[in-house]
């Protein structure tokens, strides 16, 4: 296992590595900047401006400075639109917000999925299948920018039931429809994947065999079935889990919660590359982390995987 370790975190390194620099070049080479607007500034003052940030430096020279602070200090400079406010500081404000509802999604997205799976897949072409893969279904149509809307003209301005928007230090009413609005489609895709695997898994020779020697269903499904099942759920949850913390850039501009999307969204409006640059590095190395875990964890289910 230690081998397997090692082998895959040899691969992460690197990756995150090409991720820094490829994110790094692709901000310099888009056009325009934060300094350039309707109205140029005199040229002596954006000499100045620019000098300021390091920007009049070699191009090299600008990235060995950037991946120095990130690697020695982790700081990701200071922001280019909001003065006197770094990229660190937007990002300790925002990222605990959108991480809460992310994970409460992830959590709400994998049990409720899972379970209606499993039970798709027990009560096999029954009405509790077909309901389930209803469900299913409707939940993958609707996808968070979608029910972003759905959630907030039903529970806020015709029944009055849920606050419409904001933060509130993370109270229960702020949370339940972001909640939703980001588990929901990722809901119908694991029930689907769960049904799929658990009755692939029931119709194996050893669950006829454990049938044939009288062990109860409840048995089979959780002792015997269960484990093997969850293998290809578990490869897509850390995907899922990549996507919940992504897809709140859309929650953040419906519910104004005062995650880390909205500022994602106004410093790619404002040009703020700074604050753009970091936010993608701390959401790619966040996509390579998971996928390690979930590498990881799958090869604890099954060990075939670690050869």
């Amino acid at each position: 296992m230690l081998t397997y370790v090692i082998r895959r975190l040899l691969v992460a390194i690197p990756t995150i590595f090409l991720l820094v620099v490829a994110s790094f070049l692709m901000m310099h080479v888009a056009p325009g900047g934060p300094f350039t607007s309707e109205r140029p500034l005199p040229p002596e003052v954006l000499a100045n401006i620019n000098a300021q940030y390091g920007l009049d430096q070699p191009l090299w020279k600008q990235l060995w400075d950037y991946f120095y602070n990130i690697v020695v200090h982790f700081d990701f400079g200071p922001s280019f639109v909001q003065k006197d406010r770094s990229v660190n500081d937007i990002i300790a404000q925002g990222f605990p917000i959108s991480l809460t509802y992310g994970v409460l999604s992830f959590l709400a997205a994998t049990a409720v999925g899972v379970g209606l799976g499993i039970a798709a897949a027990i009560r096999h072409n029954s009405w509790v299948d077909y309901l389930a893969v209803s469900m299913g279904i409707a939940a993958q149509a609707l996808p968070n920018f979608i029910m972003g809307p759905i959630l907030i003209l039903t529970f806020t301005l015709w029944l009055g039931l849920l606050p419409g928007g904001g933060w509130n230090g993370g109270q229960w009413q702020y949370l339940i429809m972001p909640v939703i609005a980001l588990s929901t489609s990722y809901m119908g895709s694991i029930a689907r994947i769960t049904r799929s695997s658990m009755l692939e898994v029931l119709n194996s020779n050893f669950i006829r065999t454990a049938r044939a020697k009288g062990l109860s269903n409840s048995a089979i499904v959780w002792r015997h079935a269960m484990k093997p099942t969850l293998l290809p759920v578990i490869s897509y949850l850390g995907p899922v889990f990549v996507y919940v913390l992504t897809g709140s850039v859309f929650v953040d501009l419906y519910f104004s919660t005062g995650g880390l999307g909205q500022s994602y969204v106004s410093s790619a409006l404002t040009r703020d590359y700074a604050v753009l640059l970091g936010v993608t590095i701390l959401y790619g190395a966040l996509t390579v982390i998971v996928n390690l875990l979930t590498d990881l964890a799958y090869a604890w289910f099954d060990p075939k995987i670690r050869y």
